[in-house]
C-alpha cells in the first residue's frame, strides 16, 4: 500500500458525529486520564514539643512578673512599715520616747522627759 491508497482510504473513511460540548471537553478528560506521578510522602517532624516550650516559657514569664511586680513589692514593704509603726505605737511610754520617721524607717529620739 503506497502512500495515496493510504490517503484516499482515510478520506474515504467517515468522521464520528460528536457534539460541540464533546470537542469543548475533550482536552480536560484527556488531562484527567493522564497519569499522575505519585508524591511520595516524607515524615513532618513533630512539633508538639514547640507548642510545649513555648508554652512552658510564657508561663514562666507570667510567674516571674507576678512575683517581681513593682506594685506587689510596694505593697509587701508599705504593709511591714505599717506593722512597724504599729508596734512602735503599742511600745511607746509616757513620754519618755518620741517616734521619729527618718530614711531607714521609724526610730525613736531620745528625750528627757518634762
Amino acid at each position: 500500500m503506497n502512500d495515496f491508497d493510504l490517503e484516499s482510504k482515510l478520506k474515504s473513511l467517515r468522521v464520528p458525529g460528536r457534539t460541540e460540548a464533546y470537542w469543548n471537553d475533550f482536552p480536560s478528560q484527556v488531562r484527567m486520564q493522564l497519569p499522575r506521578p505519585r508524591k511520595e510522602l516524607s515524615p513532618r517532624p513533630a512539633v508538639g514539643w514547640r507548642f510545649a516550650f513555648a508554652g512552658g516559657f510564657a508561663l514562666a514569664l507570667v510567674l516571674v512578673c507576678i512575683q517581681f511586680h513593682p506594685l506587689q513589692t510596694v505593697s509587701l514593704a508599705f504593709a511591714k512599715q505599717e506593722r512597724h509603726f504599729h508596734l512602735q505605737l503599742a511600745r511607746l511610754d509616757t513620754g519618755l520616747h518620741r517616734l521619729m520617721l527618718n530614711t531607714d524607717g521609724m526610730g525613736y529620739l531620745l528625750a528627757e522627759a518634762n
